[in-house]
């Protein structure tokens, strides 16, 4: 599904109009009546004390209609209109008469506190103020009116996004209506999924308001669901053996960090490669040797971190892999560093970067796009902000554009972790993570990740497609141990659900 900004969902509209021939009219009896329609499996409508605040934008047109169609259902409603109803766009006032004519109360209202006493009766309040066109802080009456809304027992519906929220960015300009249900027109928008708008629309139903589902082709960002994981993953052939599949190579390790390397290497193992090849320093191989028996260990070089004399062996060892992981658990010492720089320079293969490969990468500003390999890169926002030297904070308030333009710029996919995960392509495509719970935030999960990924790689997956596939499958994986613990579940756990998690994404193959 598409992932809309203001701009593209004015752009939707204006194409279902111009290009489609819908009319505004149609478009809004749509959206109006979608509010119903789609609630009705989790809302009584029917007898119920309903309160709709109208703005007097195209929001408010959309919650006239909603009126009505309350109404039809047998609500008892009443309508608050909060502004300057001279304001009310054309198409606002024609549906406004409309339920004049049907007796439904209408009140223009200056004060907040006139509302207060239907607030308080309310079972059920319909967020018509706003949507997608805020432009300042909320502030002075409307403030009021939306804290009472937000404290009220009532059930609470915003068309399009909850009342407050910055369209783009998913920030409270303020303050904002925390919704229970949120009825996305026309498509997701960005609000709906970044932080801290997530947190404020409750359960999100999408009505394509009649809008051709052709039509958003235009937008190249999308929000990742079940059934575009289930088109991607390969289909295992009956005759298929394990040099069907992938043999991974992953270069990872130092002392005190041993166990980043197995991680990945269990990411890769659970996720369906054929061969799995762990190269550590030779110091710490001994520890690691056996621990999973699938996973073959060699220990390159004597010391206790990769050092510029082991490029060489690496390199040697690299010609028999399908893909290369290499940064988990590496460390950070300087000759460590200059072994991944001359190693990048080298490797004419895919190669996976996560973790201190990155902190090499920011350290000599390399230029990826002027190496011989094609990169997958796997940063949590710290790396990400370390590698564009911007503040972490300003990475958050629009990861989605910073991770495009990188990708862009450095011929990458940049899988941008946190929530949502953020995956962009060369080309300017993004995709939006759909699963993933807090109980991911702790010490590993990255390291499993880039194995997932670096396995789905060498089952034959396109490279950004299996950096979207991987990441959420390793959410979903997390997700059902979410399901079980709530929090609490290890890395290692993740590791061993990622079996049960790809059975589900392929169910219905």
């Amino acid at each position: 599904m598409k992932l809309l900004n203001k701009i593209e969902s004015q752009k939707l509209d204006s194409l279902a109009i111009n290009e489609y021939g819908l009319s505004e009219s149609t478009l809004m009896e749509s959206a109006g009546a979608s509010v119903i329609s789609l609630t009705s499996n989790y809302i009584q409508w029917d007898a119920a004390k309903v309160v709709v605040l109208c703005g007097t934008g195209n929001n408010g047109g959309d919650g006239f209609v909603a009126a009505r169609y309350a109404t039809l259902m047998g609500a008892d409603v009443v309508i608050f209109i909060v502004g300057n109803i001279s304001h009310l766009t054309k198409i606002s006032q024609a549906y406004k008469a409309i339920v004049e004519k049907m007796k439904i109360p209408i009140k223009a209202i200056q004060k907040a506190e006139e509302a207060y006493r239907f607030l308080e009766d309310a079972d059920i309040i319909v967020d018509a103020l706003i949507g997608t066109g805020l432009t300042s802080a909320i502030k002075g009456e409307k403030a009021k009116l939306i804290n009472r809304v937000n404290v009220s027992s009532a059930i609470r519906v915003s068309i399009d996004i909850p009342s407050g929220l910055v369209c783009d960015s998913g920030e409270c300009n303020g303050l904002a209506i925390k919704a229970d249900y949120t009825i996305a027109m026309g498509s997701i928008k960005r609000a709906h999924v970044l932080y801290p708008g997530c947190e404020y629309c409750g359960t999100i139903l999408v009505s394509r308001i009649g809008i051709p589902s052709k039509a958003d082709e235009f937008c190249k960002t999308e929000w990742v669901e079940k059934k575009d994981i289930e088109e991607m993953l390969p289909h295992r052939m009956k005759i298929g053996h394990k040099g069907n599949y992938g043999t991974i190579g992953i270069i990872a390790g130092s002392e005190g960090l041993e166990g980043a390397g197995l991680l990945t290497a269990c990411g890769a193992l659970y996720a369906g490669s054929g061969k799995v090849h762990l190269l550590v320093p030779g110091e710490i191989a001994l520890s690691i040797t056996g621990k999973v028996p699938e996973i073959m260990v060699s220990s390159i070089g004597e010391k206790n971190c990769f050092f510029v004399s082991d490029v060489e062996p690496v390199l040697q060892k690299l010609k028999s892999y399908n893909v290369v992981a290499l940064g988990t658990g590496i460390g950070r010492h300087l000759q460590t560093q200059l072994f991944v720089k001359e190693l990048l320079l080298k490797i004419n293969g895919t190669v996976i970067l996560d973790a201190d490969a990155l902190y090499a990468i920011a350290s000599f500003h390399i230029s990826l796009k002027e190496l011989p390999g094609q990169f997958i890169l796997t940063p949590h926002v710290g790396e990400f902000a370390r590698l564009i030297n911007k503040e972490v904070v300003e990475v958050e308030q629009n990861r989605i554009e910073w991770a495009r333009l990188y990708a862009q710029e450095n011929q990458v996919v940049l899988v941008l972790k946190g929530y949502p995960t953020v995956t962009a392509t060369p080309l300017g495509e993004v995709f939006v993570n759909s699963t993933g719970n807090p109980g991911m935030a702790t010490g590993g999960m990255g390291d499993v990740l880039t194995g997932v990924i670096s396995s789905l790689y060498g089952q034959d997956m396109e490279l950004d497609k299996a950096a979207v596939a991987g990441v959420y499958m390793h959410s979903l994986a997390a997700d059902l141990l979410a399901e079980e613990k709530g929090v609490g579940f290890t890395a290692s756990e993740v590791a061993e659900k990622i079996p049960q998690s790809r059975m589900l994404i392929s169910e219905n193959k």
